[in-house]
């Protein structure tokens, strides 16, 4: 897999984007209906020298049948005699009057082309700013890095939830942990890890400090550590974009897609998609931030020099080629409109 970073005070360890989704075991080719355990993460950025990143592979998501309802027809049965003209007696009670009700069958069951191409995440337009600010703390050692995480995650929680709400679904806030080493235990899996990556079993995203703080220790310069700001600021951000494509059913929407994909070619190109679309979620939240954070300066020269330009080689990898990561997360970080943000809708040549 290809590096990316800064060409010329590049950490001898890059940033990465992370891991793609990560399913259990496949079974035949007969979805069941549990849920999904989806561990997404973040590609490999480092030029002269960045890690490698993993995609670990899906598993089988269960189709669920539409019940038949049928509705129940009231039939009025004529009478059989012919009434007279004048009735012989006034009657003595007020005739009774029978309300029927009408039947509504229920919604139909969205497609799943559907989910990921018409969702109404969407249409809820320009992301407003929740004046978040960069965490005044300096990410030299794992405490730390947990502590600049922990003050950027309720932004995220601000900014995210009317826009959750505004197209129909309910808002929860991830959950967030912090772990070091090689082998982390979590509902979705257990194994070595080397990068910060989301769990959709229990909402959780698993926030790898000891990365961020390695890399912002590689140099002393002051742009090499704006880079690594401006790269685990991004980072938590692409989590949370998971979490996002969980809560509005992209991401088990896709899993399904990507299950049914009859080549290789497919599956990475839909994997591609949904890691494509979680940087372009992040794009939207700092841009919609980027005045009161501020990303100027320093961290603006890290995003443009180093972060919006990592990629895959073209159609080869899972997170898109530095082509698209500027067509998704760097259109995003001008516009902050989640309209930018429908790679699914998108031709494959514009998914590379």
């Amino acid at each position: 897999m290809p590096q990316y970073g800064p060409a010329s005070v590049a950490p001898q360890q890059g940033a990465s984007f992370g891991w793609g989704p990560q399913f259990s075991p496949e079974p035949p080719k007969k979805r069941s209906k549990g849920p999904v355990f989806a561990i997404l993460g973040l590609v490999v950025l480092a030029g002269a020298g960045l890690w490698a990143f993993g995609v670990i592979k899906k598993n089988a998501d269960g189709n669920v049948t539409q019940p038949t309802v049928r509705p129940t027809v009231h039939r009025n049965t004529p009478t059989t005699g012919i009434p007279t003209e004048e009735p012989t007696e006034e009657p003595t009670t007020e005739p009774t009057t029978t309300q029927t009700t009408t039947y509504k069958p229920p919604k139909p069951r969205l497609t799943d082309n559907q989910i990921v191409q018409q969702n109404k995440l969407y249409r809820t337009g320009k992301q407003r700013s929740v004046n978040c600010k960069e965490p005044n703390i300096r990410p030299s050692n794992n405490r730390a890095a947990a502590a600049y995480w922990a003050r950027v995650k309720p932004c995220l929680d601000r900014a995210w939830a009317p826009y959750v709400r505004a197209a129909g679904y309910q808002f929860r806030a991830p959950q967030m942990s912090y772990w070091s080493g090689s082998v982390v235990t979590t509902p979705c899996s257990s194994g070595a890890k080397s990068v910060p990556f989301y769990c959709s079993a229990n909402e959780m995203m698993y926030m790898k400090v000891d990365v961020f703080a390695e890399v912002y220790n590689e140099y002393p310069d002051v742009l090499t550590k704006a880079y690594a700001r401006m790269w685990y600021t991004r980072s938590i951000a692409h989590e949370y974009g998971h979490h996002l494509q969980y809560l509005t059913g992209i991401l088990e929407a896709s899993h399904n897609r990507r299950y049914e994909a009859s080549t290789s070619a497919g599956v990475l190109l839909e994997t591609r998609r949904m890691e494509l679309q979680a940087n372009c979620l992040a794009g939207v939240f700092l841009a919609a931030n980027k005045r009161s954070y501020p990303i100027n300066g320093n961290l603006l020269t890290a995003w443009n020099r180093w972060v919006v330009t990592a990629g895959d080689p073209p159609g080869r990898g899972t997170h898109g080629s530095t082509a698209s990561q500027k067509r998704y997360m760097g259109k995003s970080f001008v516009t902050a409109n989640l309209a930018t943000c429908n790679t699914f809708s998108a031709p494959p040549r514009l998914v590379d």
